[in-house]
């Protein structure tokens, strides 16, 4: 009962925030704005009951995995990566906000669990995570004018893959990509049935999905299962 009430009065100090981060984005148009803006537009008018229930449902399925104490960890970072994945999904920005938060998030799990190997994977992780989709940019830039992905989507991976280190932010990348895939696919389908015009996926979202999911099932149990699938797609061709 006390861990639903202390879920409780976090989903709404989170939902405040964030309902007034969105009305503050509409308000100049999804452009960067300033604390003093942020401040001068803020009032508990602007809360979205419904924020409340989706911090709280996050919250109360992921206590189920980890520990109390792991949880703390979590709280700021769902928190930025949900008004990632709303401010990508509303205007196609990822916000320098969600970014600082996950990075100063990544500085405090290396200072507080220090050790040589932490500090190598948590900058590995950045590495990679900034890296990969910059180089399918680079790609791309050879073949077209367009990019495959936004600048937003680099710098969200590349803080993630700073706190959550090489292996897991691997994990998360091909996750997104696998889910994105899927999802565009349906999406396309869609749109042909209903013959409407084509419209551009962010891709912000699948990160936060994938990253949602690491928190819930370890990167381990992950790989076990696609080289499971993988195993019995081979030994179903193969029959």
């Amino acid at each position: 009962m006390q861990s639903i009430i202390i879920f409780i009065l976090i989903s709404v100090l989170c939902s405040t925030i964030l309902s007034n981060f969105l009305k503050c984005a509409y308000v100049y148009n999804g452009n960067d704005f300033t604390f003093l803006n942020f401040k001068k537009n803020f009032s508990f008018k602007n809360l979205d009951i419904s924020f409340i229930f989706i911090f709280f449902i996050i919250f109360e399925v992921i206590s189920m995995f980890v520990n109390a104490y792991e949880l703390i960890w979590y709280i700021p970072t769902i928190f930025a990566l949900l008004l990632a994945f709303c401010m990508d999904i509303k205007y196609m920005i990822i916000p320098h906000t969600s970014c600082f938060i996950i990075l100063i998030m990544a500085v405090i799990k290396n200072i507080y669990f220090f050790s040589m190997d932490n500090i190598v994977s948590s900058i590995l992780g950045g590495v990679i995570g900034g890296m990969f989709f910059y180089l399918i940019n680079l790609i791309f830039g050879l073949f077209s004018k367009k990019t495959g992905f936004g600048f937003g989507d680099i710098k969200l991976l590349a803080s993630i893959g700073f706190l959550v280190g090489v292996k897991d932010i691997i994990v998360i990348i091909v996750m997104s990509i696998f889910i994105s895939a899927i999802f565009s696919l349906l999406f396309l389908l869609y749109n042909f049935i209903l013959k409407k015009k084509k419209e551009y996926i962010p891709f912000g979202p699948f990160i936060v999905i994938s990253v949602l999911i690491t928190m819930i099932i370890p990167s381990a149990k992950i790989i076990d299962l696609y080289f499971s699938i993988i195993d019995k797609l081979i030994m179903h061709l193969n029959n």
